[in-house]
């Protein structure tokens, strides 16, 4: 198991937001990230906007913002104050 903190940013008309979290899995960090993106705000595969790399949720863009890998022993202290997704 490999842990890591992602980050999505939500973009709603001149406003932009970075949201982190955590997360830890055996698979690829970039399919787990993009799957938090599609399912932020409930999007589905339709709402992909390949121009915008994102999925859309009424006005609002939101799409992966990457990841980076962490050792285990900080996530276990982050996870205190950030969501674990």
């Amino acid at each position: 198991m490999k842990y890591y903190l992602g980050k999505i940013e939500e973009i709603n008309g001149d406003m932009e937001y970075t949201d982190r979290f955590l997360f830890a899995t055996r698979g690829k960090p970039d399919r787990y990230v993009k799957k938090v993106a599609r399912e932020w705000r409930g999007s589905t595969n339709a709402d992909w906007d390949a121009d915008q790399a994102g999925y859309w949720s009424d006005h609002t863009l939101v799409r992966d913002d990457g990841w980076r890998e962490i050792p285990q022993e900080d996530f276990e202290v982050l996870r205190k104050y950030i969501a674990v997704l």
